[in-house]
């Protein structure tokens, strides 16, 4: 019996001949002979953290490609195929995404030049953060964020950046330079790590912190290594061939870090990560101005800035606005329980709540899985303090016991996710917890963009128990993550850079960052305005050149234990059947005759409605009958395969004239 997966693995197999990536041609290369610590051996199960790396030495600067086994035969990876659709047993221990191997050669890098590429993030917000700076045989790579689950990715997880040309550079890859906590920018880093080696991870006590959490719970943390650097102090750190310093930002998640990045070949380049100017944060020390300023004083050849707030005019809101507002209304609470959704990164306003709490005399409970665990976390390394019996375990005997208006509760849920606590609550299958009137809800958070209508359902759910909902439309209960034109045109009047290049966002984002820089007085012909997997290459001498070579990046998503293409053969059976359904033709057919056996099986989901299922099933039936008998009376002889795809064009035609769907058809033949 043939199906419908047989004819899938046909046309994988097509796709596959005219999808392949191209060499890149006439590239010089050397070979580079592999270090003692890269030679295959497996990294000891505890490494001490290295902070000073001896540099490459007299070694020209071009790049060098990799020995392959002589009897690798797996070749490119394809949508689809078998090799990249689960995940594979690593030599870490643990199954691990299986990137495909590629035939992109990265171009030869002139001495005394250094590289940057964006791997992810321009063109996106908030999605897939990553970036690499190379200089002679060194690469740094700069964060590693996952995409959330978007409409058209029908089902699948996340989606991941594309690190398969990286996967031929291990040996060069040896450090990762992460700037914050927030998945955006770490979340890809239990996946990427192994296929990369196990590169040194650099961040502050905190992201490292809440980085450990994810690589534990991925059986990771024997072959991991960390180095905690302090942002507050300024120090330069030793990595390869490259001088690193990391110097504080305001953002929405404690001990968030810029980046001055400086090689020998005199390029520095300042890396903002996420940030905005708070003067007064309640967890971090406000803006480091005079710091900024001496960085700039120096010269800096490139800056990257965060461009997430660039449409906003003026300044941001600061944290203690928004404290006074939260203190405000608990002081003013009186009735029901305080329900609070917030984001679960958003320590510093627990702790503003924490605050507010042991002030009136109330108490603060945690729901939400990432919630209860970042909390944990900031709490075990000091972010986080509070008297004992501040925050209780959220409970129906615990709740039982303390009058409703006492009781602070914080959750997830602010974006309507589907199974986060909030949307539970509003659903009453909240296991520890029921919505009562006369509770307050106060939505401590902004709307991501593609959210509004999850929230909008949340928020009238729980209106119709008769909660009071107070969002950032009502009262000044949130603040924006990122520093807005004002802010902007600070960090670039402090940064001074020569090049400015706008990051993070689409392309509409980052051009109103880029009229701002210009306002200040950066050129327009030094803004550097790229896409992902653009290369670009700076001199000694502070000139620019944009490579016509790109880097062949493609969309990658995570599907539970597989991964595939955006635009996959599978995502588009998917939105078929989303959209119009599926139909399933099962033939019985006598092996010698080709004549049909008994009555024709057909199964139909999601394509026709109760009222009018017997008649268009049984016009269906008779046109399938119609459609299988006069092809093989014109053509006894005919493949299977071929005499499926005209049954399933002639079905397709006669749905589409008579009731206006397409649905995905898959006509199956059991011979007999």
């Amino acid at each position: 019996m043939k199906d419908f997966l047989d004819e899938l693995d046909i046309e994988v197999r097509d796709i596959t001949a005219k999808t392949e990536v191209p060499v890149v041609k006439n590239i010089k290369a050397e070979d580079k002979k592999p270090t003692a610590e890269k030679t295959g051996e497996q990294k000891p199960a505890h490494k001490k953290p290295v902070h000073n790396h001896k540099a490459t030495g007299g070694r020209k600067s071009g790049w060098a490609r990799p020995q392959h086994a002589k009897n690798n035969n797996r070749g490119q990876r394809t949508q689809g195929s078998s090799s990249s659709a689960e995940r594979k047993q690593h030599k870490y221990g643990r199954k691990t995404l299986e990137f495909p191997d590629t035939k992109f050669f990265l171009p030869s890098l002139r001495e005394g030049y250094t590289r940057y590429i964006p791997v992810g993030w321009n063109n996106e917000i908030g999605a897939k953060n990553m970036s690499m700076v190379q200089y002679g045989e060194d690469i740094l790579l700069i964060d590693c964020g996952i995409q959330f689950a978007e409409p058209d990715m029908y089902g699948a997880d996340y989606s991941v950046p594309d690190v398969s040309f990286l996967k031929k550079y291990t040996k060069n890859i040896k450090w990762f330079l992460i700037t914050h906590a927030h998945l955006d920018h770490i979340g890809c880093l239990k996946d990427v790590l192994p296929v990369l080696d196990m590169p040194t991870l650099y961040g502050t006590k905190l992201t490292i912190g809440l980085i450990k959490k994810s690589i534990q719970e991925a059986g990771l943390m024997p072959y991991a290594t960390f180095v905690e650097i302090d942002a507050g102090v300024e120090n330069k750190t030793k990595i390869g061939q490259f001088d690193v310093e990391f110097f504080s930002v305001n953002h929405s998640i404690p001990d968030c870090a810029g980046l001055l990045i400086e090689t020998p070949g005199w390029a520095r380049f300042v890396h903002t990560g996420d940030f905005k100017i708070d003067h007064t944060p309640r967890l971090d020390k406000p803006a480091d101005f005079e710091r900024y300023e001496e960085i700039g004083k120096k010269g800096v050849t490139m800056l990257l800035s965060d461009s997430t707030g660039s449409t906003t005019k003026w300044f941001s809101m600061s944290e203690k606005e928004v404290g006074d507002e939260l203190e405000k209304i608990v002081s003013e609470h009186t009735g029901g329980r305080l329900i609070i959704a917030a984001f679960s990164s958003w320590i510093s306003r627990v702790q503003q709540l924490v605050d507010i709490a042991e002030k009136y005399d109330k108490y603060i409970y945690l729901s939400g899985r990432s919630m209860t665990e970042n909390i944990a976390i900031a709490q075990k390394l000091g972010y986080i303090t509070m008297k004992p019996g501040t925050i209780k375990k959220l409970t129906p005997k615990n709740t039982a016991q303390t009058p409703a208006n006492k009781q602070i509760i914080i959750t997830t849920g602010s974006q309507g996710e589907e199974y986060s606590a909030l949307s539970r609550m509003s659903d009453g299958k909240h296991p520890a917890m029921s919505i009562q009137a006369g509770d307050t809800v106060v939505f401590s958070s902004s709307v991501v963009p593609g959210n509004e209508r999850s929230v909008s359902l949340v928020i009238n759910k729980l209106i119709k128990y008769g909660v009071k909902i107070i969002t950032k439309a009502d009262r000044p209960v949130h603040t924006s993550w990122h520093g807005y034109q004002e802010e902007q045109k600070i960090f670039i009047r402090l940064f001074k850079p020569k090049y400015f290049m706008p990051i993070y966002g689409d392309l509409y984002f980052r051009t109103r960052h880029s009229e701002t820089a210009m306002s200040v007085g950066i050129k327009e012909s030094n803004i550097l305005m790229l896409d992902n997997g653009n290369i670009i290459d700076f001199a000694p001498n502070g000139s620019v050149f944009r490579s016509k070579i790109k880097v062949p990046l493609q969309e990658y998503i995570v599907d539970g234990y597989g991964m595939g293409l955006m635009g996959s053969h599978v995502l588009q059976a998917r939105e078929q059947m989303m959209n119009s359904g599926v139909m399933v033709v099962h033939y019985k057919v006598d092996k010698k005759s080709k004549a049909i056996l008994g009555h024709i099986k057909l199964e139909t989901r999601g394509l026709v409605y109760v009222e009018e299922v017997r008649y268009i099933h049984r016009i269906l039936i008779k046109k399938a009958r119609e459609a299988y008998e006069n092809t093989v009376k014109d053509v006894p002889d005919m493949e299977e395969k071929d005499l499926i795809k005209i049954i399933r064009t002639d079905l397709e035609n006669f749905l589409l004239k008579r009731i206006d769907r397409e649905p995905m058809i898959i006509p199956m033949i059991t011979e007999v």
